[in-house]
């Protein structure tokens, strides 16, 4: 078997194996009202695999977007100053693999399917239609741990996967936690309100960790009551005009609160001449035309994608549009609208989720 089809192997198996589609497909936000019995289920699923996250110093990264760019561009930021960096994003766009990098790079096709094969007979012990936490998520978060582990990091950089307070990412042993902002997504899992919304995502603070905000307005007040509660001392960042700055200045804060704690100087944040994420902002190389990647999907950042486009002049406008069915309503599209010469209508394909059908999407964007 070659490097490649070991690799599609370990994935088909993350993949196909131990997600319950039946579960995921008929209520997309399974285990709402059981967050404890989540974590609790978490919990003693890492404690199977041998707590690969003990020990490791971890800044935790959530909020409603950006949290992956400031992910990795703190990851990027650590690794100049000479520490073995872990980071943990997700989703991945094309390989499983982009979700867990070291110093940079992803983790070979190899170590990936040996990951999975160790993670496998633990996941299988856990599949039940009764376990009430995403057996893939918690088999994918363990392995990114187990992977840090093995690579002995200095540091691992943790994107949260959903909220923050019972996400499944929340047992590192946090020095630093960033949240980017609050805005309305995950409505179904983390409450319909914005104030439901940043008390998850202030569930990241812990006792004696640094917290950085980068929320705005009423909402500081949460974030403020979150980090005495605990008793984190509180870093807040000043507002900037571009969410490409205001994503910088949230990495720059974390990356120098982490180096004052461990006593060595902050790097200065290299320069973005290219995108850190596949599928953020991404432009492909395209012959007299521009063409860009986004997964964007939700209202504020289909907002930033659409104004920071570029175009040819006498080129049309066109933006090719595929939801998924936990993201279609007519608000979420609606900085789509009246912005392009043409909309071309799809429907994506995610394992264990649900897409909207071509259909209904054109009909939220006539809407």
């Amino acid at each position: 078997m070659t490097p490649y089809q070991q690799y599609l192997r370990a994935e088909r198996m993350i993949n196909e194996e131990i997600i319950r589609p039946a579960l995921s497909l008929s209520h997309p936000d399974t285990f709402v009202g059981h967050p404890v019995a989540r974590m609790d289920t978490m919990r003693a699923f890492l404690r199977r695999c041998g707590d690969p996250q003990k020990g490791i110093p971890a800044i935790h990264v959530t909020g409603t977007s950006g949290k992956g760019t400031v992910a990795a561009l703190i990851a990027r930021a650590l690794t100049l100053t000479g520490l073995r960096t872990g980071l943990h994003i997700s989703p991945y766009l094309q390989s499983a693999t982009e979700k867990i990098q070291i110093d940079g790079r992803y983790i070979d096709p190899l170590h990936f399917a040996d990951l999975a094969d160790w993670v496998m007979p633990t996941a299988r012990a856990f599949l039940s239609p009764s376990t009430p936490a995403s057996i893939h998520g918690m088999a994918s978060v363990a392995i990114a741990f187990e992977a840090f582990r093995r690579e002995s990091v200095d540091v691992m950089v943790v994107e949260v996967g959903c909220g923050g307070r019972y996400d499944l990412t929340s047992f590192v042993d946090t020095e630093v936690a960033v949240i980017t902002n609050v805005g309305l997504d995950h409505t179904g899992t983390l409450g319909p309100t914005l104030t439901d919304i940043a008390r998850h995502k202030a569930g990241i603070a812990r006792p004696g960790a640094d917290l950085i905000s980068g929320v705005r307005g009423d909402l500081r007040c949460i974030i403020h009551a979150e980090a005495a509660a605990v008793g984190c001392p509180l870093v807040e960042i000043p507002p900037v005009p571009s969410l490409p700055g205001h994503n910088e200045a949230l990495a720059r804060a974390a990356v120098k609160a982490y180096c004052c704690r461990r006593g060595i100087g902050a790097p200065a944040l290299p320069e973005r001449c290219a995108p850190l994420l596949p599928g953020r902002s991404e432009p492909l190389p395209w012959p007299d035309t521009c063409v860009h990647l986004d997964g964007a999907h939700n209202r504020d950042k289909l907002a930033f994608a659409v104004a920071a486009r570029q175009t040819v002049p006498g080129c049309p406008a066109v933006a090719l549009v595929g939801l998924l069915g936990t993201k279609a309503s007519s608000d979420t599209v609606a900085p789509l609208r009246n912005q392009f010469s043409h909309l071309v209508v799809t429907e994506p394909r995610v394992y264990g989720k649900a897409s909207c059908p071509a259909a209904a999407t054109a009909g939220l964007l006539r809407t």
